[in-house]
């Protein structure tokens, strides 16, 4: 290209200013200016996202990581006659002579205040302001607790599915604190991921009317003495005899037992 005579270019450049609107002028030095501005340029690479805010994965790789995701997300549940707290504890398994990768201990505490969850339920069944309702008041209010529990456990096998993961409201206590004497362990609504792979015993579900029928026939006692040995078989497995299975409640891990001394 021939280059212009130096007095040429000049007066092009004066005609250009001349014939050039002001505020075109501005309007483009602005535009450099953002051009050059850093903060700018990463607001023009930045994607559009149709004002929808992208959900991030929880990444959950150790015990700490759990208790907080569980904090979080299922802290309370407020059924229809009591709030129930979860308070959890959370630990990692190394030991082989234990089925479980991850233990969850809920420690369920309830507002108002009661024993326990089975203990407010019988509360309310003798209520005389509730003695209309409180049958039905409290098989939803044991489905709500339930539906909770079964929620979470899922929700934590889907983010863990390589793991053997035992959930359990835990309980233990001493009859004499001060001595250290006579240990108790209460555990209920227990459940797994895993299953024994092969057991010669199998357990039996007690009957809602168990307690009443009890050595009334010979197949209540036959039962019980079946549910005995496959506990007993069940507590002598290692980590290697159980396999990862769906979430499934496991009532055999329901428990009362006493140490007295």
């Amino acid at each position: 290209m021939k280059k212009l005579p130096l007095s040429l270019a000049a007066s092009s450049i004066f005609l250009s200013m001349l014939f050039t609107p002001a505020y075109e002028t501005v309007q483009a030095k602005e535009m450099e200016n953002k051009a050059n501005s850093s903060t700018y340029m990463v607001a023009l690479k930045k994607p559009h996202t149709n004002g929808k805010a992208k959900e991030v994965d929880t990444k959950i790789e150790s015990a700490n990581q759990l208790k907080t995701y569980l904090d979080k997300k299922y802290l309370e549940l407020k059924t229809d006659i009591v709030t129930v707290n979860f308070n959890y504890t959370v630990s990692e398994n190394d030991d082989l002579n234990r089925p479980y990768d991850f233990f969850i201990d809920f420690n369920m505490s309830l507002t108002p205040y009661d024993l326990s969850f089975e203990y407010a339920m019988r509360d309310h069944l003798k209520s005389i302001k509730h003695q209309d309702t409180a049958i039905e008041d409290v098989a939803k209010a044991r489905k709500q607790l339930n539906d909770f529990i079964e929620a979470m456990a899922k929700d934590v096998i889907e983010k863990l599915p390589n793991k053997k993961i035992l959930g359990q409201d835990y309980y233990s206590w001493y009859l004499y604190p001060n001595l250290k004497m006579n240990l108790r362990i209460e555990t209920n609504m227990s459940w797994t991921n895993y299953e024994p792979i092969s057991t010669k015993h199998v357990w039996v579900d007690k009957p809602d009317d168990y307690s009443k029928n009890i050595g009334a026939t010979t197949d209540p006692a036959y039962n019980e003495l079946e549910r005995n040995k496959y506990r007993r078989e069940y507590a002598q497995l290692k980590y290697n005899d159980f396999k990862i299975t769906d979430f499934g409640w496991r009532k055999y891990l329901d428990d009362f037992k006493t140490f007295d001394y």
